[in-house]
Order: structure tokens, then C-alpha cells, then sequence
């Protein structure tokens, strides 16, 4: 066996006990001193057996420095060369592999959804940490319908959705996921969607409350203090601002406050437009009307009115109620009289209904 020299102690050593560390030979007792120092250089320590180039790997036949042919990082001489590569794989191998990768095939070709579902999620995840909801949820969507048993999904579903207002999303996640049970009730991500989800309930709860109230006269205040407490509680709740001003109107009805009634009317019309929004604005106007008896605000009224009924074409239930409505109203601006619904209901209806 050929002689090598150590490039530390220039002891010549056999080529089947040296070693080579960074482009260099070793000796065995050098090589561990060497591997130390570079590892506290900062260099790559990566040390292996001392290969000899001159002879071939296969044969041991004598090749010369730089002779033969390479294979990896041995040297192999031309015979053993054309053998390698004409080597006859036996037949068992060579079935194991187009089995192999027919079940790669197979593989691939049914679990491609889940593949997509797995980029979906990334996606859907990367929008909720930077607070993008809403487009985050037909990524999460489109996860669910792949893996509906998946927690992480249906959690970042129900986030997604109860973060951006829509609240049937989350319950459509949350009751889809395992008939709505979750095994790991003590996460941290859990434990989020679960306040979310109670701060949701409470909001619908009050608000039911504050509606039920509405419908009779004397509760105005008590109604807007608990419709605010819903939307402390679920403040994601769209169009909760316009919520909180109808209520907010109606205390400023009953405490004859008509500026007030009048500027949150108007402040509700300019941000949602609708049959609504536009009914409560022809209301204030009515009222203000009554108190001032400036035609233009009569004008006005009425106008708001016209657009209401414009607005709820095609809406039976809307326009019956805006029809009960246009009567009170014109009362009001006929007589310049301001009376709350249940007291015109009593008046000339003989109901007791007590919504305004």
C-alpha cells in the first residue's frame, strides 16, 4: 500500500490509516488536533478516509496521478470503468423499482388535493397573522372542504370570520369540524376563537333584548345602553355604527332632542344608504318641521320618503311597513303634532304596538 505524508508531522503513514480534512492528509493521532483546530477557526470540519487516486478503487491496479477514470471521489481505471457502468442490475431490483414508483404515481395523483389544501392554508394563515380576514377566508374555505377535520383550519376559519363580521363562516367551521368538538380545548388558539365566539353571543343576545324593548314606549334609553354593551362585546358586527345611531335617535326622539335626532339621522343615511336609514332622515326632518315650521325641512321629509319607497322596490314587507309609516308621517307634518307610534296607534288605530 502507497506511503502518504502527514502535512503536520510529515510522518509518513500507509494510505489505508490517513485521513484528509480541508484539501489536507493527515496521520490518525494529527487529524483529531487538526478537525479541533478548524472547528474553532470557524472552517468546515468534514474529515474522511485519505482516498489514493493513483490506484483504482475496484482493482488496485497502478493508474498514476491524474490517470483513470473519476467516480464520486475515487478513481477507477478504465476495465473497471466500462463494468461499472454496464453493470447488470438483477431483475427483482429492477420490478422493485417500477413498483416503487407506480405508487409514486399513485400517490401523487390522489393526494394532489391535499397538496393544495396544504398551500391554501399557508396562504389563508399568512393573510389573519396580518389582520387581512376577509380575503383570508376563501383560502380557509377552500382547506375545509379538503380537510374538514383539520383543527388548525377550522380555527383559522372561525378567526377569519368572527375578525370580519361574518359570523355564519365561523359557525359553518366550528359545527363542521368533528360535529363541533375539538379535543385540544386548552390551546391558545382555541381559547381565542372561544372568546370571540361567547363575545359574539352576547352581542345577539342583547341586541334580541334591545329590540324586544323597542317595541314599546318609555325603554329607549335602557334599549341603546344595551345595544352599546353589544357592540363593546362584538364590535366586528358590520354596520354596528348605524346600529348604535338608530338606537342612540331614538333616545333623542323620546327626550324631544330633534337636533340630535336629526344629526345622527342624517349621519346614518350619508354612511349606508337604504330604505331604512332613509325612513329615520325623513322622520327628523318631520320633526324638525313640527317644531320649526320651516317649509324646507317638510320638503325634505318628504323627499327622504320618496326615496325610501324607491329604495325597498320589489320589498313587500319593507314597503307595507313604510306605507304605515307615511301615515304617521304625514300626520305629523300636517297637524305639526309629534306623538310616538303607540300613542297614534291608540289615537286612531286602537292598537297598542309601541315601536316609533
Amino acid at each position: 500500500m502507497n506511503q502518504v505524508t502527514c502535512s503536520s508531522c510529515s510522518r509518513g503513514v500507509s494510505s489505508g490509516e490517513a485521513y484528509e480534512l480541508n484539501a489536507k492528509t493527515y496521520c490518525g493521532p494529527c487529524v483529531t488536533a487538526a478537525a479541533q483546530q478548524a472547528k474553532d477557526a470557524g472552517q468546515p470540519v468534514s474529515v474522511t478516509r485519505y482516498v489514493d487516486k493513483s490506484i483504482c478503487a475496484r482493482c488496485s491496479t497502478y493508474i498514476g496521478e491524474g490517470g483513470g477514470i473519476a467516480v464520486g471521489t475515487a478513481r477507477v481505471c478504465a476495465p473497471c470503468s466500462q463494468l461499472i457502468q454496464d453493470w447488470p442490475y438483477p431483475q427483482w431490483l429492477k420490478l422493485s423499482l417500477g413498483a416503487l414508483l407506480l405508487l409514486l404515481v399513485f400517490g401523487l395523483y390522489h393526494g394532489r388535493g391535499y397538496f393544495q389544501a396544504g398551500k391554501q392554508l399557508y396562504r389563508g394563515e399568512q393573510l389573519v397573522e396580518t389582520g387581512q380576514y376577509q380575503k383570508a377566508l376563501p383560502y380557509l374555505k377552500d382547506v375545509i372542504t379538503i380537510a374538514p377535520n383539520s383543527d388548525k383550519a377550522a380555527l383559522l376559519t372561525a378567526k377569519a370570520g368572527l375578525l370580519s363580521g361574518d359570523v355564519q363562516a365561523a359557525s359553518l367551521a366550528l359545527e363542521g369540524h368533528n360535529k363541533g368538538y375539538f379535543e385540544h380545548t386548552d390551546k391558545p388558539e382555541f381559547q381565542e376563537v372561544n372568546r370571540l365566539w361567547k363575545g359574539a353571543n352576547t352581542a345577539f343576545e342583547k341586541l334580541e333584548k334591545a329590540s324586544k324593548l323597542e317595541e314599546h314606549d318609555g325603554n329607549e334609553v335602557e334599549a341603546a345602553r344595551l345595544v352599546h354593551e353589544a357592540a363593546a362585546a362584538y364590535p366586528q358586527l358590520p354596520h354596528m355604527d348605524i346600529v348604535l345611531d338608530q338606537y342612540d335617535g331614538g333616545v333623542a326622539f323620546a327626550q324631544k332632542d330633534y337636533d340630535k335626532f336629526l344629526a345622527l339621522s342624517e349621519k346614518g343615511w350619508k354612511s349606508w344608504p337604504a330604505s331604512g336609514t332613509a325612513a329615520m332622515f325623513s322622520s327628523a326632518l318631520a320633526c324638525k318641521y313640527a317644531v320649526t315650521g320651516e317649509p324646507s325641512f317638510r320638503q325634505q321629509s318628504e323627499d327622504m320618503l320618496a326615496k325610501a319607497k324607491e329604495m325597498a322596490a320589489g320589498n313587500k314587507e319593507t314597503l307595507a311597513n313604510l306605507a304605515e309609516f307615511e301615515e304617521r308621517n304625514r300626520y305629523r307634518l300636517e297637524t305639526r303634532q309629534i306623538i310616538s307610534k303607540s300613542a297614534y296607534d291608540q289615537k286612531f288605530r286602537g292598537a297598542k304596538s309601541a315601536a316609533k
